[in-house]
């Protein structure tokens, strides 16, 4: 039986260290403005150390996206079994823009979005370290639905981006785009009300 290598908690300080301090500097100067160099240097460690646990620069960056994102408090799903969809979906949804309009990752969309032309690298490992996990785990939770009759879909895969572009087209996009003001509280509550509405509508057993 191959035993998983155990890290010290010295050695996991030392990456949780240049975890961070990369975090704070792609965020502040950009992710093709920082060098390895200044990385180790701000963790404190040397810069063997750092390749030993991060090997290359994009390496490390879908390793700070990760991280940036396991600090964000993301919403949970709970089991779909006895589960009321429309209140889970409002939940769901009310907790994710939360995080979404949060400085730190409208700081970390902004920096993707304005080096994937020179970087095309980290719009692929924004979304596999981001955005992937949450459209997965609302899959799963449709796809729960589905096998105990509350839902009627063979592609929860799809609902799941329907229901979630419905809300982000509406209340976070034109936002973050300086297309809209803030929306209020009460007009989030009818987009995300609308929108479990419209699901419910269409793939209602």
């Amino acid at each position: 039986m191959i035993q998983e290598k155990l890290i010290s908690p010295r050695a996991e300080k030392k990456r949780l260290s240049a975890l961070e301090a990369a975090a704070d500097l792609f965020l502040e100067k950009g992710y093709g403005s920082v060098s390895m160099d200044e990385i180790a240097a701000g963790a404190g460690i040397s810069k063997r150390t750092l390749y030993n646990y991060f090997p290359a620069k994009d390496i490390l960056f879908g390793e700070v996206v990760s991280f940036i994102w396991s600090g964000m408090n993301m919403p949970k799903l709970p089991p779909a079994g006895g589960s009321d969809i429309r209140r889970v979906l409002h939940d769901f949804s009310s907790h994710l823009l939360s995080v979404l309009r949060s400085e730190r990752f409208v700081s970390l969309l902004r920096l993707v979005m304005g080096e994937s032309g020179r970087f095309p690298e980290l719009t692929e490992l924004y979304s596999k370290n981001g955005i992937t996990p949450i459209l997965t785990g609302l899959a799963l939770y449709f796809n729960e639905c589905n096998e105990l009759g509350m839902l009627k879909t063979d592609r929860p895969d799809i609902v799941s981006q329907q229901y979630l572009g419905m809300v982000k087209e509406s209340l976070f996009w034109p936002v973050l785009l300086g297309a809209f003001p803030m929306p209020s509280k009460e007009h989030d509550e009818a987009v995300i009300g609308r929108a479990a509405e419209i699901i419910l509508e269409i793939y209602s057993v």
